[in-house]
């Protein structure tokens, strides 16, 4: 799909000054790629070819990094970082709020994991081939035979590093957390995944005024989905969890927890 079409039929309800903002974001990575980000893209190219896939994903992950810091300087930003984020290595599912478009940049500079992704990022060729590049998996539920295949393929992934998931499943575009959606927190009961979970606040400024705003991430901490229950019961703890601590982060880095109007003046 053209990127321009794509960005339109998702965000023609927000206001022009978002909308640009979402566009001069995902366009300034076509600049990294032929810049900053142009070494860690060839080694992790020949690592590729050569089948050295860790030495891949470490190398596009690298590069990945590049992203955060230049939406900082084009917004002036103010990025802070509450505790030390305390990401395993592999074997976890980092939980993760998912607010908006502009977060993306964020996590890869603060999470700096690969995602499990949703079937809708192949709509954007080039993300979606730089988020593969660098181990990220598409989680395919489509019918039963996709959902066990992307189940064995995460539980093979898990062996060597750990994944950013969006629990809430879809952009909330507010600052207050969602319901968990039953896919990813039944997928760690019952395959006894441990949980991580940060916690960002602020993201929600970008959709009213593009410059200037103050983000903040927290590292929450690490939970054992087998020690519940049910999974239902992990998941009303995880809604709780988060859903309290986002209070609390709110407070600290002074961020409006309203839900911001997506009318356009």
């Amino acid at each position: 799909m053209n990127p321009l079409k794509f960005m339109e039929s998702r965000l023609g309800r927000f206001s022009p000054k978002y909308r640009k903002l979402v566009l001069r974001t995902y366009v300034v990575t076509l600049r990294l790629v032929l810049t900053v980000a142009f070494p860690t893209m060839i080694a992790g190219i020949f690592y590729a070819l050569i089948g050295k896939r860790e030495k891949q994903y470490a190398a596009f992950l690298k590069g990945s990094k590049t992203w955060g810091p230049v939406v900082i300087r084009m917004t002036k930003t103010d990025l802070m970082i509450r505790n030390e984020m305390q990401i395993p290595e592999k074997g976890h599912m980092i939980f993760l709020n998912h607010v908006n478009e502009i977060d993306f940049p964020y996590d890869c500079l603060v999470v700096n994991k690969p995602y499990l992704a949703n079937q809708v990022i192949k709509k954007t060729l080039v993300a979606y081939w730089w988020m593969k590049a660098m181990g990220s998996q598409v989680f395919e539920t489509s019918k039963a035979a996709t959902i066990a295949v992307s189940v064995r393929n995460l539980i093979k992934g898990l062996s060597t590093t750990s994944y950013i998931v969006y629990p809430e499943g879809h952009n909330s575009y507010s600052e207050i957390i969602q319901p968990m959606q039953k896919g990813m927190v039944k997928l760690a009961y019952e395959n006894k995944i441990p949980v991580v979970v940060v916690l960002k606040s602020g993201i929600t400024t970008y959709q009213t005024e593009p410059m200037f705003a103050k983000v903040g991430y927290k590292f929450i901490g690490r939970y054992e989905p087998w020690t519940h229950e049910s999974w239902e019961s992990f998941r009303d703890f995880l809604y709780e969890t988060m859903s309290k601590e986002k209070i609390a982060l709110d407070s600290e880095i002074g961020t409006v927890r309203e839900p911001v109007s997506s009318k356009s003046k």
